[in-house]
């Protein structure tokens, strides 16, 4: 597929740091409440069309982007703000649509900053875009490419009657934890009813009598308001039925889905963390520093991941929760095994190179991809290895390093395109070109990479505030001692403690989107590379992608407002007032 869309979706930790004088601190919830207020002062948006199955607090964007609550049902109220992009159909488009994303984030920030201040809470909100927080969470920057996909006249044959027969079991099943679910919040909505009913039957007999009564009431209604985790984790275990559904679905479709780009493309996404890793510090007695955060929390290569921590490569819940679109050829391919990037150069090159492999994939040119024995363990391998010199196995019987391995890629890249005969778009040949240099000077000079890859800058910070390598080897040999309470018996291990949490800190902050961030520092003092400019920045903080659905239902989001109408959105769809629908099936088709 020549042309396709493709996106990100970012989740942010939102950290309130206390002040002095809080007694207690906001939930993540009530914050969320509080930014997406300050959100609907600012854009025009239309809240999260109504959907059984995958409901989430939030909005779609004027600008076709998506502004949302990420949270478990166990951790309701310990959630993150995830913005997705807009659809896109080149690397070049999306990192100013990923700018206008984070400048959003962090004006809103301010704001909530301003209102939290006037509620009379004196610590204060800091936004971090990375994947993993100083208490060991994850949270990810998801990547999703609009692929093709097609099954041969046999394979449908196959799949088609275990589909049918696998949704036969599934249907009812769905039915009954949907129909408890009504049920329990009918019995809810009765029992309220009742009570103010017995209230007002009170109150025209005795008024005093019936103020307690509504006093409780009232009480109640607060505390579900300020705290639904008590009822969303008890709801959560109503849904524990689908679970052993969805793996037998994923089972069904990893035997028939995405299996040319599970066994083509896996080999590339474990070997990008060469240039894609945004770096982490770690004192696990391994190396000090890795090239990535997100390896660790990888455990399978392809499944419906609902939650939990057995988080995959490959995500294929579109499967489950869009069901006809098995019987499609195009499809979502949605990963999980990227981190987020501040470096523009990094992010373009990451999600650039990986449209050009997956077009590489989908022609007919003949091409040796290479295809690791276990790429789970290579992941891992590759991670802790900054100087990319250990040799990975394939399945050809050969050994070769991350960088030959992209470089086979990058080899297959250009043949596929010779062989297409077509001009090259100008943004593939400039993403050709970037890659082909990243990766020779990550073989011969990697600090010459610090103004463009996040993991090679953050190395450096770490190495002029650790400038010692027997300090760097004592924090990796003993780094977890020290910082454990009561670890540090000396004067030299206190010593080493210290440097152990301003390591940590660095590696935290390196993140922060503000002023006082790492990446930001060095952005401001023209330390790192930027690709977007500050005009087409703007322009993505309002008008959509002109050449992606993405159009047509920004400018339905816009009209909609604009006539004070209600309505909901969704990626494919727009309700402007209660009964008319737009829909946008094609996302390649702006309507215009």
């Amino acid at each position: 597929m020549k042309d396709r869309v493709l996106g990100i979706e970012t989740e942010y930790a939102v950290i309130y740091h206390p002040g002095r004088g809080d007694r207690e601190k906001p939930s993540q919830l009530a914050l969320y409440r509080r930014f997406e207020t300050a959100l609907r002062g600012r854009v025009r948006s239309l809240p999260n069309a109504f959907s059984l199955l995958r409901g989430k607090a939030g909005r779609f964007l004027e600008n076709g982007a998506t502004f949302h609550y990420e949270a478990t049902a166990e951790e309701y109220e310990d959630g993150l703000i995830e913005m997705a992009s807009p659809e896109c159909r080149d690397p070049y488009t999306l990192i100013r649509f990923e700018r206008a994303k984070d400048e959003l984030v962090e004006e809103l920030a301010d704001e909530v900053n301003e209102e939290l201040e006037l509620a009379g809470y004196s610590g204060r909100v800091r936004i971090g875009k990375n994947n993993v927080d100083s208490e060991g969470h994850t949270f990810g920057s998801h990547e999703s490419y609009w692929v093709e996909d097609p099954l041969s006249t046999a394979m449908k044959l196959l799949v088609i009657p275990l589909w049918v027969a696998l949704w036969a079991v599934s249907l009812p099943v769905l039915a009954f934890v949907l129909g408890v679910q009504l049920a329990l919040i009918l019995a809810l909505l009765i029992f309220v009813l009742a009570l103010l009913g017995c209230g007002m039957l009170l109150a025209a007999v005795r008024r005093s009598a019936a103020q307690p009564l509504f006093r409780w009431i009232e009480r109640q209604a607060e505390r579900l308001e300020s705290h639904p985790g008590a009822i969303t984790g008890r709801v959560q275990r109503l849904v524990a039925p689908i679970y052993p559904l969805m793996r037998l679905h994923s089972v069904l479709y990893n035997r028939f889905y995405y299996r040319r780009f599970r066994t083509y493309l896996t080999a590339f996404l474990v070997t990008r963390i060469a240039y894609s890793g945004a770096g982490a510090v770690a004192f696990d007695g391994g190396p000090l520093f890795r090239l990535a955060q997100r390896p660790p929390f990888l455990r399978s290569l392809a499944r419906i991941f609902p939650g939990g921590e057995d988080r995959p490569v490959y995500e294929t819940r579109d499967l489950f929760f869009r069901p006809w679109s098995v019987l499609r050829s195009r499809r979502r391919l949605h990963l999980l095994v990227g981190d987020a990037n501040l470096c523009e150069w990094a992010q373009v090159l990451r999600v650039g190179a990986t449209a050009l492999v997956l077009e590489g994939i989908e022609s007919k040119v003949e091409w040796e991809w290479p295809v690791l024995i276990d790429p789970l363990a290579a992941l891992q391998r590759v991670n802790r290895d900054p100087k990319l010199s250990e040799e990975l196995e394939l399945e050809d019987g050969s050994r070769a390093t991350a960088l030959e391995i992209q470089r086979r890629y990058l080899d297959g890249v250009r043949r596929v395109l010779a062989e297409t005969g077509s001009p090259l778009a100008v943004w593939k040949a400039r993403v050709l070109r970037d890659w082909e240099e990243t990766l020779h000077l990550l073989e011969h000079e990697p600090e010459a990479l610090a103004d463009r890859l996040d993991w090679v800058a953050k190395r450096r910070l770490l190495y002029q505030e650790v400038p010692d390598q027997r300090d760097r080897e004592a924090l990796r040999q003993r780094g977890a001692e020290v910082m454990r309470e009561g670890g540090a018996h000396t004067s030299a291990d206190r010593r080493l403690r210290d440097l152990a949490f301003r390591a940590r800190r660095l590696d935290l902050r390196y993140h922060e989107i503000g002023p006082k961030g790492g990446y930001r520092r060095l952005e401001l003092a023209g330390a790192v590379r930027r690709l977007s400019d500050a005009a087409g920045v703007a322009r993505a903080r309002t008008e959509p992608p002109d050449d992606t659905r993405a159009w047509a239902r920004g400018q339905a989001i816009k009209w909609a407002q604009t006539h004070a109408l209600s309505g909901g959105a969704a990626w494919h769809r727009v309700r402007l007032g209660k009964f008319s629908w737009r829909w946008f099936t094609d996302p390649l088709d702006p309507q215009r």
